[in-house]
């Protein structure tokens, strides 16, 4: 399921419930996340002129909202923990590769070369296993919503009951900042 939660609510932890968004389980650890807006599709472009002008476009253009306290199950905590291991284990083969490679004659370049794609990949699941990488969260162009498109229903239940709630807490402060005005003048 999808949901979009408005950024302040994001922020100040009233629009976050006590579930996973991945696994819709109740949460075991809460993690300071950092959510990011999607680069423009244009940007993708900038690539042809280089890595540096494409980095540069998006951090301008990024928006950014910071949850102090996502919830997280224990099965994000152990995706976390494997998606880690993993990855430093493929990146820890490719100074290991260069040692076996000064032994294995012919087949060292090709041990080499297969250690360097799987520094590669492990680079790219650690980076996968952070935090902010599990809830599949990314803020919106404008930075109004956090977006979260593959949620899991029961963190979508939860959400919306807690999207509720903190409007009639906003409604019942408002009435009450209101409330000393709308008496009328005793004489």
């Amino acid at each position: 399921m999808s949901i979009a939660i408005p950024s302040g609510l994001v922020a100040n932890g009233a629009g976050i419930p006590d579930v996973c968004s991945r696994h819709g389980e109740p949460a075991s650890v809460r993690k300071a996340v950092e959510f990011w807006s999607k680069p423009p599709t244009w940007s993708y472009l900038l690539i042809a002129l280089g890595a540096l002008p494409f980095v540069i476009v998006t951090l301008i253009l990024r928006k950014k909202v910071r949850a102090q306290a996502w919830p997280f199950c224990p099965q994000c905590e152990k995706l976390h923990k494997n998606r880690l291991i993993i990855g430093i284990v493929l990146i820890a083969l490719l100074p290991l590769s260069f040692v076996i490679a000064g032994s294995a004659g012919d087949t060292g370049a090709l041990l080499v070369l297969v250690a360097f794609l799987a520094a590669f990949a492990g680079i790219i699941i650690v980076s996968r296993s952070t935090y902010r990488m599990l809830p599949w969260g990314f803020v919106s162009r404008d930075g109004s919503t956090v977006d979260l498109p593959k949620a899991h229903p029961q963190f979508v239940a939860a959400a919306q009951a807690a999207y509720a709630q903190a409007a009639q807490q906003h409604a019942a402060w408002q009435a009450s900042q209101h409330a000393p005005y709308a008496q009328p003048p005793q004489h």
